[in-house]
């Protein structure tokens, strides 16, 4: 390699490591996820020696991920290095899609002519890894590739047949098609067919996103309802009481603040609020104080003739047991007509783990269910509410400032996974209520509220309400199965023709 192809190499790894950082993480910008990879691929191709590229690749991937995610995951809870250390580790993995890239290049291209077929080897290679780290893991979908693209609308509509996993696949096609035009000099009469195959794969994808969007049906009814967060600190400060084992004062905090949210959750409902949800562990108390506080708060529901979905935390006084984090539904009969426990993270929450059976309560705004902040992040679960044909999944949920944007984001695909309106009320991070089509209604960011007053985060939307059928609760992650066979099929063929 002459001097002037190593400086473009070194060129093309600089773009790489500048643009990966707004490619996935807090400052994710959707178009940059698709435009990365192409700089990698021509890298990691074209590198003399493939153990220097598989280095420098690597450092260019995990520090600007590391950065990129700083504070934005729950590993940060466990000590400060334990980020820094996942994603240095993850990042070796993440290589695979690169190295077998390579390999088939190396073997089937030539100067000056790469043939179409390459250009899937990455794209079934990122995907299945994709696949492969989010399935059975304990942070559920957390990191998944497709979450790039969170805000993007038109192509986030694919995951209402195959998932996440569609995703990565369209755009890790878009890096190696790239690198297709540039490595066949681009040259119409060489690249038109391969051009045309994956522009009209696009095209498919866009038409049936943009008309999905532009003739969805009007939703079936809506319904005003009704959110409020607690300020930030509140939660946490309550909490110090009872782990520093002031049990006195911690249940004066508790039953104050029980009192309080109720009487503005009554407020809410005389300004025609007909639901009414509260965050993650909104209701905090030893066994007694939430014992109370569903008793005030089913006379409440009576009296105002509303839906209350009430989340709770319970502490055991002597501390010999996990906390229970809880989510009910109460009617407006005074009825606990819906008891979840949270099952998503709870072995580093630290609290009881529910079956992760997703329950449903059938009332005159539709069917109605509920789950908890990280519940939301196993797709393959929360389909059981598309199977069940939720219209209106709440997720009330507890996330800090470096998430906040991210992990909204996340729960937005579930609504389109299963055609259902989701209301996502937060404490320390982004409210918001999205349709069965991931359009945003109505997001409040409890760090950019201007709201002075006893609470934060309030929402009272219209909300649409009404299931639409969609494909993924059915076939679930056989795209990415199908992805992940490909990837052990592409290993076991180089395996082959290396023998």
């Amino acid at each position: 390699m002459n001097n002037q192809n190593k400086n473009l190499n070194l060129l093309w790894l600089a773009l790489y490591a500048a643009l990966i950082l707004f490619a996935t993480g807090r400052w994710q910008i959707p178009l940059v996820a698709w435009i990365a990879p192409v700089f990698a691929i021509r890298f990691y191709r074209h590198h003399e020696n493939k153990k220097s590229a598989f280095f420098w690749l690597w450092l260019s991937s995990v520090i600007p991920t590391i950065i990129a995610w700083h504070n934005a995951t729950a590993m940060h809870f466990m000590g400060g290095f334990i980020e820094p250390i996942f994603f240095t580790i993850v990042g070796l993995l993440n290589l695979i899609p690169f190295i077998l890239d390579r390999r088939y290049h190396l073997r089937w291209a030539s100067e000056g002519n790469s043939p179409f077929w390459l250009t899937l080897i990455y794209p079934i290679s990122v995907t299945a890894m994709d696949f492969f780290s989010a399935s059975g893991s304990p942070f559920g979908s957390f990191g998944a590739a497709a979450y790039s693209q969170s805000g993007f609308t038109a192509l986030m509509q694919i995951s209402s047949v195959v998932g996440l996993w569609g995703i990565p696949f369209i755009v890790g096609w878009f890096g190696s098609t790239v690198n297709y035009l540039w490595e066949n000099d681009f040259r119409w009469t060489k690249i038109r067919i391969g051009t045309w195959i994956y522009a009209g794969l696009l095209i498919l994808i866009f038409s049936f996103s943009f008309g999905r969007i532009l003739f969805a049906p009007a939703p079936k009814q809506d319904v005003m309802i009704g959110g409020f967060s607690l300020p930030e600190g509140e939660f946490s400060s309550i909490m110090q009481l009872s782990q520093k084992g002031d049990e006195d004062a911690f249940r004066v905090a508790a039953t104050d603040l029980n009192t309080r949210q109720l009487r503005h959750v009554r407020e809410l409902a005389q300004s025609g609020a007909q639901i009414v949800s509260l965050q993650e562990g909104a209701g905090i108390g030893f066994p007694e104080e939430i014992e109370i506080l569903l008793e005030d708060a089913a006379k409440l529901a009576q009296e105002e003739n509303i839906y209350l979905v009430l989340p709770t935390v319970t502490i055991d006084s002597a501390g010999e047991e996990p906390f229970h984090n809880v989510v009910r539904i109460i009617n407006p009969n005074g009825d606990i007509v819906l008891e979840h426990y949270k099952y998503g993270g709870t072995q580093f929450e630290g609290s009881v783990t529910g079956s992760g059976e997703i329950q449903t309560v059938d009332t005159p705004y539709g069917k109605l269910s509920a789950v908890i902040c990280w519940d939301a992040d196993f797709p393959s679960t929360i389909k059981q509410a598309g199977a069940k044909g939720v219209d209106l999944l709440f997720v009330p949920s507890n996330d800090w400032f470096e998430v906040r944007d991210i992990h909204n984001g996340m729960a937005t695909f579930r609504a389109i996974e299963n055609g259902m309106s989701i209301y996502r009320q937060t404490g320390a991070g982004v409210s918001s209520v999205v349709d069965a089509y991931g359009r945003e209604i109505n997001r409040v960011d409890i760090f950019e509220d201007e709201n002075t007053g006893a609470w934060s985060g309030e929402q009272i939307v219209i909300t649409p309400i009404g299931s639409i059928e969609t494909l993924f609760p059915k076939i679930g992650d056989a795209f990415g199965q199908v992805m992940l066979f490909g990837l052990l099929g592409l290993f076991g063929f180089a395996w082959l023709k290396r023998k």
